[in-house]
């Protein structure tokens, strides 16, 4: 019995290690990539790209606003809305209004970048900055999961959940091969080690404080 659950340990170890290591391989690649890139951001200086974009605010949106102008933040939604449709936008960072001007501003955070929207309701005219970061950039932001939304969030938590099977399911594979078992148990334990020294003696920190 014992030699049964045994072998269906590795049998079941071996499949998730297989299809894990599949399922991550775009992952993997990318998160360590991004982690290089993350360790050199003057890589980043030149990484960005401005924009401007102007257009009309929709006519029933502007009709709407000039007979609530007093009370313009009752149509924040329907503002949101328009820009989620129109450009993408969403998960607005702040809202400003300046009433005498019948001006509403919209800051929205991108990875690696930013959009910021004002609306004129006076001359209904819709003007968009942005900044978008390149390649490098986005991936930097993905791998810190910054202003990547709730969605890219579950990658990040799924993927580290997946690796971490990855490396139990290594182990207990290694575990299998008698031969190779002593010398993957000591490099396992250097692995283990030469980070940790490399924090104690030169990473930066404060001692000596109680």
């Amino acid at each position: 019995m014992a030699f049964i659950n045994k072998r269906t340990l590795y049998s079941t170890s071996r499949t998730l290690h297989i299809y894990i290591s599949t399922a991550l391989f775009f992952l993997l690649i990318l998160f360590c990539v991004s982690g290089i890139v993350l360790n050199h951001v003057d890589w980043l200086k030149n990484d960005k790209n401005n924009g401007q974009v102007t257009a009309s605010i929709p006519a029933p949106l502007v009709t709407k606003a000039s007979t609530q102008l007093d009370t313009l933040p009752t149509l924040y939604p329907e503002i949101e809305a328009f820009l989620a449709k129109q450009y993408s936008l969403i998960k607005v960072k702040s809202i400003e209004w300046e009433k005498d001007d019948a001006l509403v501003m919209l800051d929205y955070p991108l990875p690696a970048g930013f959009a910021y929207v004002e609306l004129d309701f006076t001359t209904g005219e819709l003007n968009l900055d942005y900044q978008t970061g390149g390649v490098l950039s986005v991936m930097g932001d993905l791998h810190k999961g910054r202003h990547t939304g709730t969605v890219w969030s579950w990658v990040i938590d799924i993927s580290a959940v997946l690796m971490i099977i990855f490396a139990i399911t290594g182990m207990i594979i290694l575990f299998q091969n008698r031969k190779k078992r002593l010398l993957g148990v000591w490099i396992t334990v250097l692995g283990i080690a030469t980070p940790l020294v490399i924090y104690l003696c030169w990473v930066p920190q404060i001692k000596g404080v109680s």
